[in-house]
């Protein structure tokens, strides 16, 4: 047993890298998440709602920016068959570096419309200062990348790992002495130093110069050209809920939405740690198109990973209301009705993680970019006429209804690149919408709370 754990270790094939990722991820993940309940137990005790709901429209910015601006420089080298040339990844680190420059502009200079459109004039100050992490994140090293385009992710886990920690740490101390959403502010920025020193200093690889390379450069930017839209998209799918909620309700009950949607999306973020690692480079080294072999075994590892995600998003559910009153105080109570409903409209989200991964793998960015405008006006859409009438329930039924309708342009993609796992999408999503369904019909009398 002992001989066989060593051998599993020291292995470099490609589907025991895969199980490892897997199990660093899920554990990396795991232990965040951990991190950070311990971190809002000990927050919300010290700050109100309002910090977190001011906290809450930052990061929509700060998200944002980050997708607005994405030209594929991550997927590029996940997928260039260039990726681990030296030249190019200095090329992407060049463009990276510029790419964090403009966003810390690009952020002040939003910091006073924000600040009007949301009546809060505390965002002119915090804005400009939170995005000086754009800045940072802008010098992080590509080994990242290299290390996850190999699915060598053990040591740049346990380094994010302990850069949250570090985090968590500092935002506790500074909201202990400050008692302001200015602790929430400082700590972004510290995080991004921390993970710059240690990717910097304890992930493998080359060190990164500034290098401009033309044809590089049109290389990424030919490659990227459809990813910027869809990531345009994307930012509109990830951050419409909080924007537009944000208009809609008070700053205090947007605070406690952002409690209940890091509950509720639990799951899913460990999924997306899963799928981002491991699945891509799968997808990339033996497609489901090339044979059969590569198909069955893809869609079995993606059934595991979905219905153990589904698994974990029922439970969520089903102890959300009771989760909620027992780590936090009683201006936080209507988090657990929320995480409810907030899971019943991520089952359609987890149960299509990542599967479009297998048409960006052969380098189709122009069909991902319209499955994701198509998903992004249509929950833009939902959002703003359903939240306007019904609140929070209908920022849930947005999301979780978006999915559903677009499922047969992503059903028509995925066939193309013989990706299409009907069986599969079937029984996972009939599965986690009646269990999830249960959920709310044992806690209706809480959802009713926000009806």
């Amino acid at each position: 047993m002992i001989a066989r754990l060593r051998t599993f270790v020291s292995s470099d094939s490609i589907r025991d890298r895969a199980l490892k990722g897997t199990a660093i991820s899920v554990v990396t993940v795991g232990a965040g998440h951990v991190l950070r309940f311990a971190s809002n137990l000990v927050l919300t005790r010290l700050l109100f709602p309002e910090a977190f709901g001011l906290m809450a429209l930052v990061q929509v910015v700060l998200s944002g920016m980050t997708l607005m601006s994405d030209i594929g420089l991550r997927i590029s080298v996940m997928q260039n068959p260039r990726g681990d040339d030296e030249d190019f990844l200095n090329t992407v680190w060049t463009m990276q570096v510029l790419r964090g420059v403009l966003l810390w502009l690009i952020t002040c200079a939003l910091a006073f419309p924000m600040a009007e459109v949301y009546d809060q004039p505390l965002l002119m100050s915090i804005l400009p200062v939170a995005g000086l992490s754009l800045l940072v994140k802008g010098f992080h090293t590509t080994n990242v990348l290299t290390a996850q385009r190999h699915m060598r992710i053990a040591r740049y886990s346990w380094m994010t790992l302990i850069a949250q920690g570090a985090q968590i740490a500092a935002m506790a101390i500074l909201a202990y002495i400050l008692q302001s959403v200015w602790a929430l502010a400082i700590g972004t920025i510290f995080h991004a130093v921390v993970m710059l020193f240690l990717y910097q200093r304890y992930v493998p690889g080359i060190r990164n110069r500034f290098r401009y390379d033309p044809a590089n450069m049109r290389e990424i930017f030919s490659f990227g050209k459809f990813l910027f839209i869809s990531t345009l998209a994307t930012f509109a799918i990830s951050q419409s809920d909080r924007a537009i909620l944000g208009l809609a309700i008070p700053i205090d009950l947007l605070g406690i939405y952002g409690i209940a949607f890091t509950l509720a999306t639990l799951p899913s973020t460990l999924s997306s740690s899963v799928v981002g690692s491991i699945v891509f480079p799968l997808y990339r080294m033996r497609h489901p198109s090339e044979n059969p072999v590569n198909r069955a075994n893809l869609f079995r590892a993606r059934r595991l990973v979905v219905g153990g995600t589904l698994a974990l998003n029922v439970s969520m559910a089903m102890i959300a209301p009771w989760f909620v009153s027992l780590i936090y105080d009683d201006r936080y109570v209507l988090a657990g009705p929320i995480a409810v409903i907030l899971c019943m409209a991520n089952v359609p989200l987890v149960v299509f993680s990542g599967v479009m991964h297998a048409v960006l793998a052969k380098g189709d960015s122009f069909r991902v970019m319209i499955m994701n405008v198509t998903n992004a006006v249509l929950q833009t859409g939902f959002m703003y006429v359903f939240v306007m009438s019904t609140g929070i329930v209908g920022a849930a039924l947005a999301i979780g209804l978006t999915q559903l309708l677009t499922y047969p342009l992503l059903a028509m993609f995925l066939r193309r690149y013989g990706s299409w796992d009907i069986r599969g999408d079937l029984v996972l999503m009939s599965g986690g919408l009646t269990a999830t369904g249960l959920a709310c019909a044992w806690h209706w009398d809480k959802i009713q709370q926000l009806l």
